[in-house]
Order: C-alpha cells, then structure tokens, then sequence
C-alpha cells in the first residue's frame, strides 16, 4: 500500500471512528492552502539584514569543508547550522547516534568527530558494500529502513539510541516508516532529524503536519491530561527541507493553565473558528 493509499485508508477510518474529527479535517482544508498561497506571496518588511559579527565556528561545517580526500560526504549546506543548534548538547557525551543512509562513508566520520570519542555510532545501509566502513566505534546495519522486521531487529541490539539522522532514501513512505518505529526508541531528551523532505505536497510533511496537530489537541478546561506524543515529545522544529523532533527529559502529564495576580480586565468572550468560546489571553 503506497503513501496516498494509506492515507485514505486512515481517513476511512478516522471517519468510522470520529466523525467530528474527520469534519476538522476536512475544514482545515481551506486553511492549509491559504498558508501556502501566504507563503507562496510572501515579502518581508523586518529590518534590513545585519552584516554585523560573524558566526561562531561550526565544528561540522569545518570538518566538511576540509574533507578534500577521502570518503565522501553530500550535505546540503544550511543543515550544518541545524544540527549543531540540535546536537551541541551531546558533545562528549557517552551517547549512541544513528544515521541512515550510509553512501560514502564520509559522514560517519564526521560524526564520530563532532560527538568524539566516547560515542558509537550506528550506520543504516542496504548495500553491504558499506560493511567497509565498519570501526571501533562504527557498527554497519543492513536493511531497509521501509521494513519494520528490520527495525525490530535494530532495536534488538541497539537497545538504547540518543540521536537519529533520516538520510535514508528519502522517499515518504521511508521516512515515515522509520519516524514509527524508531522515535519512540529514543532516549529522553533524544533527537530525531529527517532530512530531504523536498517539493511542496510532500506526503512526509502533511504526516508530520498530523502529528503536529496532535501535540495542540485541547480537550477542556485549564487542566489538561496529555496524550501519549504530548507527555514525550517536547517540540517539532520545521526548517527548509528538515523536520526535527525533541523528545523531553521528563514526562509531562499535565497542560496546566494558570493565574496568577489579583487584578483582572473583564473577559471578552468570543468564538473561534470551530464555534467554541475563546476567553481573552493574559
């Protein structure tokens, strides 16, 4: 069953299930093509762009520019500045990183340089040509990331990861594939980083626009008991094609509103998009 195919599939159900959820859906409809016609449009009035100050050193970006030799490393080059904004955090760190996708090698290395010594890092391949890339600290899986036998497996003898790379084979049904069955292996406080979602109407980015959505869902009042994705998932950060995931250090069980002070405006009540009363924000 392809990507589409399932998605109409889940709809069937979602429908079968909640009729008034598969109604939100379909009315958001609307919604989703005009942030795309705005986006489409857009024209920035901000402050000019400053020229002032240089960027502090990324320790990647400067292990891939002097990768003159050797085995090859393919990045586009703006995801440097996303995964050290990401990833800093686990540096010299005992931690267990995996990437898929193993092409050339040349990113294991880097890698295995940017966390240092006291990491293991994992490679996700289908050719067995990239067993040769195996080291001390490098352990070479073969599969399909599009296999989730496979994944079963990993989890069997990596029973623990901090960090996932997506560099795979880019296709929806890949990356949702492997999002599944591996986001919720992670440590706390883990990574996940899918990369190369490209064209607009990607099938990869509505999923991760469902899961999204889920992380609002409201159910009423000020006190609010989290599902599942909301008490382990503590942010999504969407980047021109790269979507990253951060899982939190704690469980959350609760979305608490409060108040604090004494002194309050008159409410103004009025009604949003889906016909429910919205109070006025503080």
């Amino acid at each position: 069953m392809n990507i589409r195919d399932r998605t109409v599939s889940r709809l069937a159900r979602c429908l079968m299930q909640s009729p008034q959820r598969f109604r939100s859906v379909l009315r958001n409809l609307p919604n989703v093509v005009a942030g795309q016609m705005y986006a489409f449009g857009y024209v920035d009035h901000g402050q000019p762009w400053s020229d002032d100050g240089k960027p502090a050193a990324n320790p990647l970006e400067q292990f891939f520019d002097g990768n003159h030799s050797g085995p090859g490393i393919w990045k586009w080059r703006h995801y440097f500045e996303i995964y050290h904004r990401h990833l800093a955090k686990f540096r010299g760190q005992e931690i267990q990183f995996a990437e898929i996708g193993v092409f050339s090698g040349g990113s294991l290395r880097m890698w295995e340089s940017y966390f240092g010594e006291r990491s293991h890092i994992h490679g996700v391949d289908l050719d067995d040509s990239t067993m040769a890339y195996q080291a001390e600290n490098v352990t070479i899986h073969i599969g399909d990331q599009e296999d989730r036998a496979f994944w079963a497996r990993f989890r069997g003898n990596v029973p623990s990861l901090d960090v996932i790379v997506d560099d795979g084979g880019h296709t929806p049904r890949q990356q949702q594939v492997s999002l599944e069955e591996m986001l919720p292996h992670l440590r706390a406080g883990g990574v996940y980083i899918c990369e190369d979602i490209h064209s607009e109407g990607n099938a990869f980015s509505a999923y991760v626009s469902g899961l999204v959505d889920q992380l609002h869902a409201l159910r009423s009042g000020t006190r609010n008991a989290t599902s599942a994705i909301q008490a382990a998932i503590a942010s999504v950060h969407v980047y021109p094609y790269v979507v990253v995931i951060e899982k939190r250090l704690h469980p959350l069980p609760h979305l608490i509103a409060e108040r604090q002070g004494t002194e309050w405006q008159p409410p103004v009540v009025c009604r949003d998009g889906y016909g429910k009363i919205q109070g006025r924000g503080g």
